[in-house]
C-alpha cells in the first residue's frame, strides 16, 4: 500500500500544489510529513496513520467516528476534540482493524456524524 492507494488523485494533486505554494510564500512546508507517510506505508512493520480534522478544546464526546477516504460526508465537519483524538490514538493500538490503515477522524457527536449515524 502507497500513498495512491490511500488518498485520491486529487487530494495528491492538491498536496503537491500547496506544498509548491508554501514554498513559494515561505509559509509551510510538507514534504518532511509526505516523505514520513511514505516510508511508513512502505514499510513492513504494523502501522496506523490517523489523519486528524480540526482539534477544539472540550470535554470528551466519545470516540471519534473514523471513514478511509477523506472526502466522504461523514467527515464534512472536520472537528475533533483534542481529548477524543489522544482516545482514538490509544484504541488503534489494540484495533487490528486499523492496522495498515489511514483511517481519517471526527468527533462522533459532530453535525455531520449525527447525520451519518440517522441516515444507517
Amino acid at each position: 500500500m502507497d500513498g495512491q492507494d490511500v488518498y485520491s488523485k486529487n487530494f495528491n494533486m492538491m498536496v503537491k500544489v500547496s506544498s509548491w505554494v508554501g514554498r513559494m510564500f515561505r509559509m509551510i512546508d510538507i514534504d518532511d510529513q509526505v516523505e514520513a507517510c511514505r516510508r511508513v506505508f512502505a514499510s513492513d512493520t504494523r502501522w496506523t496513520v490517523v489523519r486528524g480534522s480540526d482539534l477544539e478544546e472540550g470535554e470528551s464526546q466519545g470516540l471519534p467516528v473514523w471513514s478511509q477516504h477523506v472526502g466522504d460526508p461523514i467527515l464534512e465537519s472536520n472537528m475533533t476534540r483534542r481529548v477524543d483524538f489522544a482516545l482514538f490514538m490509544v484504541e488503534a493500538l489494540d484495533n487490528d482493524e486499523l492496522i495498515d490503515e489511514a483511517p481519517a477522524i471526527v468527533g462522533c457527536q459532530t453535525p455531520s456524524a449525527l447525520a451519518f449515524k440517522a441516515e444507517n
